[in-house]
């Protein structure tokens, strides 16, 4: 048994899917099937139960899915500590991050970050701020980037960049000859809107509320499941939106699409870096979110 291994399983036991643990990985089903027959082989016991694209654990699977996780808890606080008296910046560090900061913000830090410090693996996983507190929560992550502060005492974090939400219109659109439009005639509009639950819907909402524009008055048209797919809606005229202004950064450099503030609204908001509440972090933590702080232009 090899800490590859262990790592396979935990990740299988949470997501009880073999496709999901395998993209989460990044490695090929069949090699999951196959360290999951080796540690079967190993405890003389069946580990898991597959039921078509699922599995769930046998009564064994389940403690040692518990005694595993304790296992490489304990292994991540030995390598924490470790990394501390040597000072070393290199390592495995794991991001979980929402839409905005995980598809625009930190892939090109990252990158910036990898040129300086060449001996750190960093992996970055998205999605929702919920599934990324979680994450991190249960230490399977080093650090999150969420557009909410969580009210919880086993975390904390720090403003790292700010967010601004802009009405987008398809260039042939009125709009695209506004500087600002009121809220009211925004209403008139068909809309191109993130799906029920999704985080940024929520965010765009309240701002909207706010200026007194309530959701049943809304005239949505069109859901999509993906900020990025909102853009490409809209510029090819499927009606307007509400998105981050990170999220249209080049489209609007190509001219493809136009952006408008609301009229007496403003819809600014925070990104936060949060991370596990302790008196040291490791070196490797310390150096990329000193790092990612200095990244932050204007938008």
């Amino acid at each position: 048994m090899n800490l590859s291994t262990l790592q396979t399983f935990i990740v299988v036991a949470e997501k009880k899917n073999l496709s999901l643990a395998a993209q989460e990985i990044h490695i090929t089903q069949p090699a999951i099937s196959k360290q999951l027959s080796v540690l079967e082989a190993y405890f003389g016991t069946a580990l898991v139960e597959r039921k078509g694209r699922g599995v769930s654990l046998t009564p064994a699977g389940e403690l040692f899915y518990r005694h595993a996780r304790e296992m490489l808890e304990q292994l991540n606080k030995a390598e924490r500590e470790i990394r501390q008296m040597s000072g070393e910046i290199r390592g495995r560090m794991i991001l979980w991050a929402s839409t905005i900061p995980g598809h625009y913000i930190l892939p090109p830090i990252i990158g910036t970050f990898k040129k300086e410090y060449p001996d750190v693996q960093t992996v970055l996983q998205i999605g929702d701020s919920k599934e990324a507190i979680r994450k991190l929560l249960e230490e399977s992550a080093h650090l999150a980037a969420v557009g909410i502060l969580p009210n919880n005492k086993r975390i904390e974090g720090i403003k790292f960049f700010s967010d601004e939400l802009v009405v987008i219109a398809p260039t042939d659109h009125p709009f695209a000859e506004l500087n600002e439009v009121p809220i009211e005639k925004l209403a008139k509009e068909p809309l191109v809107w993130r799906e029920l639950g999704s985080g940024t819907r929520s965010v765009v909402e309240t701002f909207l509320t706010k200026g007194g524009l309530s959701t049943d008055k809304l005239n949505i048209a069109l859901e999509l499941g993906s900020t990025g797919a909102i853009v490409t809606a809209v510029e090819a005229g499927a009606g307007v939106s509400v998105v981050s202004r990170w999220a249209t950064l080049k489209e609007q450099a190509l001219n493809k699409i136009a952006t408008l503030k609301i009229k007496d609204l403003p819809m600014q908001r925070d990104l936060f870096l949060v991370y596990p509440r302790r008196k040291n972090r490791s070196p490797m933590i310390d150096a990329f979110i000193k790092y990612a702080l200095k990244q932050n232009p204007p938008i």
